[in-house]
């Protein structure tokens, strides 16, 4: 009898073993690697970018001189300073020192020069703004000169009377934009976007017109005129 309890306890042992063998053959290992990825674009600023340049069309130019249109019968008498370019400013080139000085109704002051796109994507022209004069709340704003003792200023009434026949017309290519007649919005795409054709780089005529209209009123004396800034406004992608 003892053998026959042996031989049961060692079958029972036998089939623990094979149960403990049979668990260790389907345990499985695992292990995940995992790749965390990502990437950033820095465009440079020079791929989308607008300047100024001269009549010529270069970039590289600082000053632009301007045309006087005397009036009519009368010898020239008055002056056109000269314009200044600073395409320094990324994403914002300027041109500036815009100045005439009349002496009399008829007179006119011309400054002609470009704007170009050396980008490399096309300009679309979406505005152009014609702010109010600084201190004013107007695009154009008269004030007498400041004179000394015994002399008087101008009168203001003929100032502003005389104030009505000055004014600042753009022309952009053979379309003319004034403070009463701006584009606040292109809705679609115009001939005055400036594609990026390779190693010749679009540009577009741009003039600007100081003008004393002929048989405007006259001041009675000297009165300085201050005109709002004007911008023309490019995007990458049309309104």
């Amino acid at each position: 009898m003892d053998r026959d309890r042996r031989a049961r306890v060692i079958a029972i042992a036998a089939l623990l073993v094979g149960v403990v063998g049979l668990s260790l053959g389907f345990a499985a290992f695992s292990n995940t690697l995992t790749i965390k990825s990502s990437a950033e674009v820095n465009v440079d600023p020079n791929t989308f970018n607008v300047d100024f340049a001269d009549s010529t069309g270069d970039t590289s130019a600082t000053s632009v001189t301007p045309t006087l249109t005397p009036a009519t019968g009368e010898p020239a008498g008055f002056t056109g300073e000269t314009a200044t370019i600073n395409n320094a400013p990324a994403g914002a080139p300027v041109i500036q020192n815009l100045h005439a000085t009349f002496t009399r109704p008829g007179q006119s002051v011309t400054y002609t020069f470009k704007t170009k796109n050396v980008g490399e994507i096309k300009a679309y022209l979406t505005s152009i703004n014609f702010a109010n004069a600084t201190g004013g709340s107007t695009t154009k704003v008269c004030t007498a000169k400041e004179v000394t003792s015994p002399a008087t200023p101008a009168t203001d009434s003929l100032v502003q009377a005389a104030c009505a026949g000055i004014s600042i017309t753009v022309t952009l290519g053979s379309e003319s934009f004034t403070a009463t007649t701006p584009r606040a919005s292109f809705t679609s795409q115009t001939a005055h976007d400036l594609e990026k054709t390779g190693s010749n780089p679009d540009s577009e005529d741009v003039t600007v017109v100081i003008a004393y209209a002929a048989g405007s009123a006259q001041a009675d004396g000297d009165f300085d005129v201050a005109f709002g800034d004007i911008t023309l406004n490019y995007s990458s992608v049309a309104n």
